[in-house]
């Protein structure tokens, strides 16, 4: 008889210690969001080949901001309203990755609004006005999809 209730005491076991794990990413997940990245540690951090941030730019005029410069691998998301993204970056915004919320200044109400929209996610700090005066790699020009044969790498 015991050995037919065994396998189910180690699920509850296992089910007992997981939840207090599950809380405490959470929290960290939340505690995250609150404090925003700066530009150098964002390079850092998105120039290791084994991150796997998107990075989405929710400033809300694709002409004047994005078109002019963005973040290297940056996929325009204006005002973080999906419908005013354009058709070719729609399907690469993915709430479960880790996210990186680029903004004119980093303290924009849209920027703070995006967060719940994804599981990870932290602004920049500063937005793109402090990625610009910390002189990193910028881009310019309209919104093209990666090339699966450029090999993926951005910065």
């Amino acid at each position: 008889m015991s050995a037919r209730i065994e396998p189910f005491a180690w699920a509850a076991l296992l089910a007992l210690l997981a939840a207090p794990v599950a809380v405490e990413g959470r929290r960290r997940a939340n505690l995250e969001a609150r404090i925003p990245v700066g530009p150098r540690e964002a390079y850092r951090t998105l120039a290791r080949s084994q991150t796997a941030w998107q990075v989405v730019d929710v400033r809300p005029d694709l002409a004047d901001g994005f078109d002019d410069s963005h973040v290297p691998g940056a996929v325009p998301f204006p005002g973080c309203d999906l419908s005013r993204a354009p058709a070719a970056a729609r399907d690469r915004i993915y709430a479960s990755v880790p996210t990186l919320i680029v903004s004119r200044t980093g303290a924009e109400p849209e920027a703070r609004a995006c967060l719940s929209r994804f599981g990870s996610a932290r602004v920049l700090a500063g937005g793109m006005e402090a990625w610009s005066a910390a002189r990193l790699p910028e881009d310019a020009g309209e919104y093209a999809p990666p090339s699966v044969k450029a090999g993926g790498g951005c910065l």
